[in-house]
């Protein structure tokens, strides 16, 4: 965290800024393991059929 009493000694640059602002967009994950969208969607679907699925039928006594 910059210190809130002491004054700037060095101009921030654009560039500078830029690439700290593109850094902070565009973190990477701390495994390196990426997932996009449609792999999410596809797995919360799976789960949710998973989880709905009729339980399977129990043999009857007798």
């Amino acid at each position: 965290m910059l210190p809130l009493n002491e004054p700037l000694t060095e101009q921030a640059t654009r560039e500078a800024l830029a690439q700290d602002v593109d850094a902070a967009l565009n973190a990477t994950e701390a495994d390196g393991t990426f997932r996009d969208t449609s792999e999410c969607a596809g797995l919360l679907l799976l789960a949710g059929l998973v989880l709905l699925a009729p339980p399977t039928p129990r043999p009857k006594k007798g």
